[in-house]
């Protein structure tokens, strides 16, 4: 019996599919007509440029600057004594009242040079007492010699009067006597009489002499006397202000509050020594109020020209990134730092706190809006700055140093009131100037850092030079130079070859600008840039069955 034959078809089956599978991979070899997705893998490789559309909106030119969070009043507390620290009566975050106290020194030195004081004011007063006494005793003393002397010259006149008496009587006698009169001893005793009288007299004339030296010295005395009386009242007073002192001393150790506010730092611990020899020593440190605060910017100079007291700010803080705060511009300090040769200047903004959200020493990236332009046609910054390959003008930066040289240019002209020596140093900074945009490096990244750097320098000689009257004028004369400047865009049409379209521009934020005028009208796609795609997309696996 024969069995079934189905072996040959088999191999039959078997072999076409061999020739089918090479038939497909001589197809791949032979670089047939691929399918359409990998024609534009193939067109992918040119230059695809970039276009956005012309818009109307608000632009906000802002200044960008970053700043510290601050209260609007920080009292720093020290201590005008050293000692050491005995009791905090406040803490961290401590709400206090103005003359509330909030740390205690020790006061036992203080207490005995109190008693030692109030002693010394004691025996001050004692001495007055004797010194007073004694003044007494020399008054008593300048009466007493005054009387003296008032008897002995009363004895003086007797004792002369006695001696006249005797003298005339000494005559009589004498005279009787050569007439026969009389016997020779009554006048002799007569003339003895006269002669005891006349040194009596003398005798009373030195005492008289002798009173008025004795009234004299009782005078000094007295006098003295009282010099040590004042003396003793000086010294007791001096004793009384030692004791004022020690007592002022007592108490500024207890270290008060000088205002309502809220306790924001304590440097300080219980048992702790402050040393206030040469420095006060900062214990607390106390804010007003933290429902309201100020944020101190730094604003490079550049800039500070295009800021106002009571423009509008916002800004936000690592704290709440999510959140926008806003406050006002309060003043601009007129103190300028330089660090590295940039200057910059302290603009402080307020900003309510109500919530208690912001806290001091906190970090702000403020935004102070300078102008606002409200449904004005827009173009993107990125087409203004956008050249095709082999034009001139491109954006290396030199066609903005050039606009902004112009601009400096007309501001200058405007200020009239330049002095001489004004005008040779504006013309030498000037000069600088032409010299370092002229050495421009090629490279973008460079030539733009080292035309910045050579405006700041420009602007800094140029604010070194001119009044504070002259460089706000000249900041303001700058800005409104800036409006109108000449730009260009280029313009994609279809398929034809892009055009050039030039435009007058005014104010920009820093992402689209203000189109003052120029052939243009909104929705025209104008280029932004170019870019080159990615790699082809791989080929899809084709699948053969």
């Amino acid at each position: 019996m024969r069995k079934p034959c189905y072996v040959v078809p088999m191999r039959k089956w078997l072999l076409a599919l061999l020739l089918l599978l090479g038939a497909g991979a001589a197809w791949w070899a032979a670089g047939l007509p691929r399918p359409s997705f990998l024609e534009a893998d193939n067109r992918a490789g040119a230059p695809r440029l970039r276009t956005a559309m012309l818009d109307r909106g608000s632009i906000t030119a802002v200044v960008a600057a970053t700043g510290t969070v601050n209260p609007v009043t920080l009292v720093q507390v020290g201590s005008q004594l050293s000692g050491q620290i005995r009791e905090l009566l406040a803490d961290f975050n401590s709400k206090v009242r103005a003359d509330q106290p909030i740390a205690q020194l020790d006061t036992a030195t203080l207490e005995a040079r109190r008693a030692a004081a109030e002693a010394d004011v004691h025996a001050a007063a004692a001495q007055i007492a004797v010194t007073r006494a004694q003044a007494e005793r020399a008054v008593a003393d300048h009466a007493q010699a005054r009387a003296q002397i008032e008897a002995v010259r009363a004895a003086l006149l007797g004792a002369e009067a006695s001696l006249r008496d005797a003298e005339v009587e000494a005559a009589r006698t004498a005279e009787l006597r050569a007439r026969g009169v009389g016997t020779e001893r009554e006048a002799l005793r007569a003339g003895f009489t006269a002669d005891r009288l006349r040194a009596a007299v003398a005798q009373a004339q030195a005492d008289v002499s002798r009173a008025d030296a004795g009234l004299l010295a009782a005078a000094a005395a007295a006098r003295t006397a009282e010099a040590q009386v004042e003396a003793a009242i000086a010294a007791r007073e001096q004793r009384v202000a030692q004791l004022r002192q020690v007592e002022v001393d007592l108490r500024n150790a207890t270290i008060k509050s000088p205002i309502d506010g809220i306790v924001v730092s304590r440097n300080i611990d219980v048992g702790q020594t402050v040393a206030a020899s040469f420095q006060s020593p900062i214990l607390f440190q106390i804010a007003a109020s933290l429902d309201e605060m100020e944020v101190h910017a730094t604003v490079d100079e550049a800039d500070i020209g295009r800021v106002r007291a009571g423009q509008e700010v916002t800004f936000t803080v690592a704290s709440y990134p999510n959140e926008t705060l806003r406050g006002r511009v309060k003043e601009i300090r007129l103190a300028a730092t330089t660090v590295q040769n940039v200057v910059t200047y302290t603009v402080v903004v307020t900003t309510p706190n109500a919530s208690g959200r912001l806290l001091p020493g906190m970090t702000a990236t403020l935004r102070i809006i300078t102008d606002i332009r409200n449904d004005v046609l827009r173009v993107p910054n990125a087409a203004l700055r956008w050249r095709p390959a082999g034009s001139t003008g491109g954006s290396s930066g030199a066609p903005q140093a050039q606009a902004g040289g112009q601009q400096m240019d007309q501001a200058l002209a405007q200020l009239t009131d330049l002095t001489e020596a004004q005008r040779t140093e504006i013309e030498a900074a000037r000069a600088e100037m032409r010299t370092r945009m002229a050495a421009l490096p090629q490279d973008p990244d460079a030539r733009r850092q080292q035309a910045q750097a050579a405006r700041q320098r420009l602007i800094a000689r140029l604010n070194a030079v001119l009044t504070p009257d002259q460089r706000a004028r000249l900041a303001a004369l700058r800005g409104n130079a800036a409006a109108g400047q000449a730009g260009t865009v280029w313009v994609q049409e279809g398929e034809a070859p892009p055009r050039a379209a030039q435009l007058r521009i005014g104010l920009s934020d820093g992402s689209v600008t203000e189109i003052l005028s120029g052939d243009i009208a909104e929705g025209t796609a104008v280029i932004i840039g170019q870019e080159r795609a990615g790699a082809a997309p791989a080929a899809a696996t084709r699948r053969l069955f």
